[in-house]
């Protein structure tokens, strides 16, 4: 197989594989997610896929162990799933920790809004959630599986109630908690100059691919996503390096990312600030990842951080205890 470099060093491919935002439910195609894949491997740089829903959560597809292998035996080291767990079967847990290194689950939103106390119907919503997660937990105990779990709860006064009850759970040693929505890395006069937006690995790092196999801006759902073209129309190289989206990225300050507080983790750090401001956004976006994630670590004063190693995937299963 050739390599690809692409410019900006891509690390993660992001994909949408069902979207619920339309009056009709779309869905990536088998055909189009093999075609992504096939393409996508051949870069070298990009290491992680993630997969996530628009107002849809992928884990209710009836074939997501089918494009979990497809995504697994593509060999990318990393592999992430977000959903609700909601219409995950259960008799299907044990092939998706095999084939996804992380399945974080957050609760569905319409639970996501509640504020403590709860009414019975919700708490028994969420009781049902619960056990879900407790399910996963318990497969990937007794199979001693290395995906690693992990439930985001919201910052809300809900939050209290649920990590008591997640404390709580058969299994718990076996996945962790995250607390969604906390307080912005960023000062407040950093906000408001948008720093989080501007260090945003969205456009630069991460390449996405929508339900239509169009590759768009961003992988989040927050705001309308601008369309680039599909594999079928320009190869992966036209795609993110052509002068569409090389256009919007210059503009994208004012249009589309204009109040977004920007995603990701790797450079959207306040101790690269000053670097941003010496070189410029151009500039800055061309510098390699790990050199980022480097100079950011010495600032903060932390030890670098180790290379994770490749995890074999689809081994033998063990007989559970």
């Amino acid at each position: 197989m050739s390599m690809a470099r692409l410019k900006y060093d891509p690390w993660m491919l992001a994909l949408h594989l069902v979207d619920g935002s339309a009056s009709r439910r779309m869905t990536l195609s088998l055909e189009q997610l093999s075609e992504i894949l096939t393409e996508t491997r051949r870069v070298p740089t990009i290491h992680t896929v993630q997969v996530r829903g628009i107002e849809a959560d992928p884990g209710e597809l009836p074939d997501l162990v089918e494009r979990a292998r497809m995504i697994a035996l593509a060999g990318f080291p990393q592999r992430i799933l977000y959903t609700t767990g909601e219409g995950m079967r259960r008799q299907e847990a044990e092939e998706v920790l095999r084939a996804f290194t992380h399945v974080e689950f957050s609760l569905p939103s319409k639970l996501a809004i509640l504020e403590a106390p709860l009414s019975e119907a919700a708490a028994r919503q969420v009781e049902d959630w619960l056990r879900g997660i407790e399910y996963y937990a318990r497969v990937k105990q007794a199979w001693q599986l290395s995906a690693e779990l992990v439930v985001r709860v919201p910052a809300r006064t809900i939050a209290g109630t649920l990590c008591e009850r997640l404390d709580g759970l058969v299994g718990r040693a076996v996945f962790r908690v995250q607390r969604a929505g906390s307080a912005s890395a960023f000062s407040l006069a950093q906000q408001q100059a948008g720093y989080g937006m501007k260090l945003c690995e969205e456009p630069y790092r991460v390449l996405t691919f929508n339900t239509n196999g169009q590759m768009t801006g961003c992988s989040g759902t927050h705001k309308p996503r601008v369309q680039f073209g599909s594999l079928r129309e320009q190869t992966l190289t036209q795609l993110w390096e052509g002068e569409p989206i090389e256009a919007w990225r210059a503009t994208r300050a004012q249009n589309q990312c204009q109040g977004c507080p920007g995603m990701g983790t790797t450079v959207r750090r306040p101790s690269l600030i000053s670097i941003y401001d010496a070189v410029g956004e151009q500039r800055f976006h061309e510098y390699p990842q790990r050199q980022l994630q480097r100079a950011a670590e010495e600032a903060e004063g932390k030890a670098p951080t180790p290379r994770s190693p490749f995890r074999e995937i689809f081994c033998k299963p063990r007989q559970a205890s």
